[in-house]
């Protein structure tokens, strides 16, 4: 029996086909799922071998010292999946890049250019800016993107198809905002991004029309209150979270200080003292205090990325009413390079920092860069 003759490579036999596409890449195994239905098929096995993650909760993106530079680590905190992938070549790679932020699936990386780069780590789709400032910004898309410059506090923010990078400041704006920014969140019930200052003050801002930007006051805060609960400890840091339910709230940070013994830096290094949970009431215009239990049922995502509250019910590896934490400060990562990284689930009844389980043990990341989280898609 002469054997059969294929035309074209969609009538390779399964088992060949399977094991060509075990030897792909994540980006390549996608295209290749795009050729015909029966790689597509062929795809979607190897993908649930090579990409074991089954729900849409955040994922721990970070370096491992056994891999090279360019490849990361993904693990899903949900259901203790882990895999690598290997992220595409730039200027620099993955591991000598600041990591500063995350959102939607994309990781925004920065060299000492600098050179801004936003990637997806598993399809290898990025795209470059680099950074240049701007006193008018240039007519662009009404897609915006808005940056908080961790050193200074200022509020930058750009269109795609422009160039350069604009700050908001007192002078375009009707509200004073030539002030310390910690964080920022972006609401897609309305379109508006929502900013934390220093002390406490929260602002809306629309960025979709022309110059100048549409700033509103939501609250207006002050500092002494939060130093106040957190005992002045020097330097909370703040992060703003659009809960399901609608409230607004701000998570500020404690941190304690230690000197760090290093061969090129001695200056302090910090560790999380405790964790302070408010909610701005909007009618009473005040901040209020709240516990762990007052986030019914939700777990925070803190950090680099953009701030998450999830419904735990609907991932049953996360536990309910507490903060799974990153690094969040410029100061650790940048200043502090070789100190260590505070990553774990901050309980809120026992103020404790509790640890990932055996993932930092059996595969323990890099200091650098900070690890963070990630909302892992292939879109």
């Amino acid at each position: 029996m002469s054997a059969a003759v294929h035309r074209d490579w969609s009538g390779l036999p399964e088992d060949l086909m399977l094991i060509v596409m075990r030897a792909l890449a994540i980006p390549d195994l996608l295209r290749a799922g795009a050729v015909c239905v029966s790689w597509r098929a062929a795809s979607a096995d190897v993908r649930r071998i090579q990409f074991p993650i089954t729900d849409a909760s955040p994922c721990l993106l970070y370096t491992c010292a056994a891999d090279d530079d360019d490849t990361a680590t993904v693990y899903s905190v949900s259901t203790g999946a882990l895999f690598k992938v290997r992220l595409p070549p730039s200027a620099a790679p993955f591991r000598s890049r600041h990591v500063v932020g995350s959102g939607r699936g994309w990781v925004v990386t920065a060299d000492d250019a600098p050179r801004f780069q936003a990637l997806n780590p598993l399809t290898g789709a990025q795209t470059s800016r680099r950074s240049r400032g701007s006193t008018t910004p240039a007519n662009g898309s009404a897609c915006a993107i808005l940056l908080v410059h961790q050193c200074s506090g200022y509020l930058y923010f750009t269109h795609v198809g422009n160039n350069r990078w604009t700050r908001i400041t007192t002078q375009n704006t009707s509200v004073p905002l030539d002030i310390c920014f910690h964080s920022a969140v972006y609401n897609q019930n309305d379109g508006l991004f929502y900013v934390l200052s220093f002390n406490s003050s929260v602002f809306a801002l629309d960025l979709s029309g022309p110059s100048p930007t549409t700033v509103r006051t939501v609250f207006t805060g002050r500092e002494e209150a939060v130093l106040e609960w957190l005992g002045y400890n020097h330097g909370p840091r703040g992060n703003i979270i659009l809960t399901p339910w609608g409230d607004i709230l701000q998570v500020w940070r404690s941190k304690r200080r230690y000197m760090l013994n290093t061969p090129i830096f001695n200056i302090p290094e910090s560790f999380i003292d405790d964790i302070l949970l408010c909610k701005v009431d909007i009618h009473e215009k005040r901040l209020v205090r709240i516990s762990g239990e007052d986030l019914r049922g939700h777990a925070l995502f803190l950090g680099f990325n953009a701030s998450m509250c999830l419904l735990t019910k609907d991932f049953p590896g996360l536990k309910p009413n507490c903060t799974y934490v990153t690094n969040g400060s410029w100061r650790q990562p940048f200043i502090t390079k070789f100190g260590s990284q505070e990553v774990g689930i901050w309980n809120f009844e026992t103020k404790t920092l509790e640890s990932l389980g055996k993932v930092q043990s059996d595969h323990p990341w890099l200091d650098w860069p900070s690890p963070i989280w990630i909302t892992p898609s292939l879109s």
